[in-house]
């Protein structure tokens, strides 16, 4: 997993080209970040929610990141 591919994935999404991804609690803006461990969490800038990116919600980013950037 690399964090490039969400990063560019929320730049779409603030283009409007994939679905973009809110906090759920207060939807303020979420931002990518990543552990020591590499796992890669996405974080709310407004509120303390903090979510951890698993290998089904990757590779969904990842197909809608090539899918926009293919059609761009």
């Amino acid at each position: 997993m690399k964090i490039q591919v969400v990063s560019k994935y929320l730049a779409l999404a603030e283009e409007g080209l994939v679905q973009k991804m809110d906090c759920p609690l207060c939807q303020g803006l979420l931002m990518p970040n990543q552990d020591l461990n590499d796992t890669i969490y996405l974080y709310c800038l407004s509120c303390q929610y903090k979510n951890t990116i698993g290998l089904k919600q990757y590779d969904r980013i990842e197909r809608a990141v090539k899918f926009a950037t293919a059609r761009k």
